[in-house]
Order: structure tokens, then sequence, then C-alpha cells
């Protein structure tokens, strides 16, 4: 690898307005999902195009959109296989009914997903499944050492670039929804510094210049997108709803 290279395995690193995310080597069968279904109780995995995301945790969190409401409370069921397709982890449990992005963290309880192994996941509900792999690699001591003093905003553009999808997506989207919670009952001053301790210039001169029109959190609205559209994981289509 290169001087450069930030990555832990083989396949290319794209940049797509900013973003750097690093690509898999392979692919997997897998399906994530059709925004069109006209189930009533369909879901979408956020999960590459590929069917394959990386991780560097024991117990990941999985993302999930529900494109519209749901008419009445079902259980999921989530099934988690090895390579031989032995059942690892099975469980049950629900979400609530309302459309948007809804997240499954493995129980601390379950067994620990073994570094270097692939794993094959699968969601179901009602009539509807979905399914993916995962693996988890081994973080390098450097990159540890960086997210430690990076800031919230470069250690999702870090894990980007690092190629771990799902500690991507865990780390953007609760870092959008506490700064939204945040920045509604605070003085420009109290703002300001908020965008200063988050690495969002581009909110802190529109704040500064009155520029109102520009979203509170524009930039992380732009990593957002430009993760869904990534030539990696194309899912800008299925998901339509705003970020912010």
């Amino acid at each position: 690898m290169g001087s450069d290279d930030r990555g832990f395995i083989g396949g290319t690193a794209f940049t797509v307005a900013g973003t750097r995310l690093r690509s898999p080597p392979a692919g997997a069968p897998g399906d994530r999902g059709d925004a069109g279904s006209r189930d009533p109780h369909n879901f979408l995995a956020l999960i590459p195009a590929a069917n394959f995301g990386l991780t560097a945790i024991a117990h990941p969190t999985f993302w999930l959109y529900l494109p519209a409401p749901f008419p009445d409370v079902i259980p999921f069921e989530f099934v988690l296989r090895n390579e031989q397709q032995e059942v690892v982890f099975r469980t049950f449990f629900e979400l609530e009914q309302t459309a948007g992005i809804a997240s499954f963290r493995l129980p601390p309880n379950s067994p620990s997903l073994e570094t270097g192994k692939k794993y094959r996941w699968c969601f179901l509900c009602g009539n509807i499944s979905r399914h993916g792999w995962i693996e988890r690699i081994a973080m390098r001591p450097e990159i540890l050492l960086q997210l430690e003093t990076a800031s919230p905003r470069q250690r999702v553009l870090l894990l980007a670039e690092c190629g771990l999808w799902y500690e991507t997506l865990t780390e953007l989207v609760p870092l959008r929804d506490k700064l939204l919670s945040q920045l509604k009952t605070t003085t420009l001053e109290e703002r300001l510094l908020i965008y200063a301790d988050n690495d969002l210039q581009y909110e802190a001169l529109a704040e500064l210049t009155g520029f109102e029109k520009i979203s509170s959190l524009a930039t992380l609205e732009a990593d957002w997108n430009a993760l869904l559209q990534h030539p990696f994981v194309r899912l800008h289509e299925m998901i339509l709803d705003r970020f912010v």
C-alpha cells in the first residue's frame, strides 16, 4: 500500500464530494431491497451495492430504512450465520412504526464477530427479507490514534476512508441527531462553538453572514448525499428523505 493508503484491504478508493470511501475487494450475494415495493412492511437494508461491508468491532450496528410508516407493530427477526451457514445468533426485536432510518445493534451478550471472518446476516419482517455480508477486520494502531484526536466529523470521514461501512453510518447518523438537538436551544455564540468543535466551518460562516437559507448542518447533509451517491454504494435513488 502507498503512503496515502489508509485502508485495511485491497480495493479502490473513490472520492465523491470530499467523501473518500474504500471499497471491499469483491461483492457478495444479497438483497438490500427496493423502495418501490408495495408491501406494507417493506424495508431496505443500508448496505453498499456489493452487499458487503466491513467492520472493526465485535458487536456492530446494522442500519435499515423504512420508506413508509408500518400499518402495525410487527416483529423483526435477525439471523447471523457464519461462512458454513451455521446459525451464530438469532433474535427478535421491534421498531417504531414511523418511516425513516432505524438501527439494530448486535447485543453485547451475543457472540463476538471474529477478526478475519465473514458472516451472512438476514433481517426478516412479514413477507420481506433482506440479507448481506459483513467481515470484521483489524484496526491498525495508527488509525486508532487518529480517531482518538479527530473531531466527530473527521472521525466519520476517516472511517469511510478506511472502508468501515458500518462504523461510518453508526457515527454519522447519531452525530446528525445530536447536533440538531443541540442547535435548537443555543445562542449564536454557543452555536459557533458547536460548529468549531465539529469541524463545520461552512455553517459557522453562514451564521456570521446571516445567510439563513443554508441548512444548519449543510456539511453533514453533503457528506450523507455523497455517501449515498458513491459508486460503491448507490443508495441515493432508494432513500429520498432529506438527511436534515
